[in-house]
């Protein structure tokens, strides 16, 4: 099975709550490219799983334009979540690929752990960045990092 972490583009501080973040022109901008590079290659997603604050709405409808899935909010996919209840959510993942579109400190928790065994590393998830992980089992040390890109350059595998 393989799973793209896609974390949403730079969005605004100007609201009242975390939750109501919007994405800037610039994050529309980071979030477009990434649509673009992803589209242009071979990978597609089964399903899409989206974080109900709203820079990742609106970063996964980006995302979506070219499969049009019904996303899927999870309340489980916000910056806090435990990495436990991810691991959870996705024992009731049926398909070989998802799409999670998510946070930060979950998406750099999440990568150090399945590949390397341990929440010691950061993996830079920037605005908009994306990291591919293919596993049998998504559980700590288990699982290979395919590749990590950034914007503005996608085809540099940063890993």
């Amino acid at each position: 099975m393989e799973i793209l972490l896609i974390r949403h583009g730079s969005a605004s501080w100007d609201t009242k709550t975390d939750i109501e973040r919007e994405l800037t022109a610039g994050g529309e901008q980071e979030v477009n490219a990434a649509a673009d590079w992803i589209a242009a290659s071979s990978w597609r997603p089964d399903e899409l799983w989206v974080s109900p604050y709203k820079r990742a709405v609106q970063t996964a409808a980006i995302l979506n334009r070219e499969w049009q899935l019904r996303p899927r909010l999870k309340s489980s996919l916000t910056p806090d979540t435990p990495q436990s209840e991810l691991e959870a959510m996705l024992a009731t993942f049926r398909g070989e690929r998802l799409m999670v579109v998510s946070h930060n400190p979950l998406l750099s928790n999440i990568i150090a752990s399945w590949h390397g065994g341990a929440n010691k590393s950061y993996w830079g998830m920037q605005p908009a960045s994306m990291a591919l992980i293919s596993a049998e089992v998504f559980a700590q040390g288990c699982g290979n990092l395919e590749w990590l890109r950034h914007y503005p350059n996608y085809d540099h595998n940063g890993r």
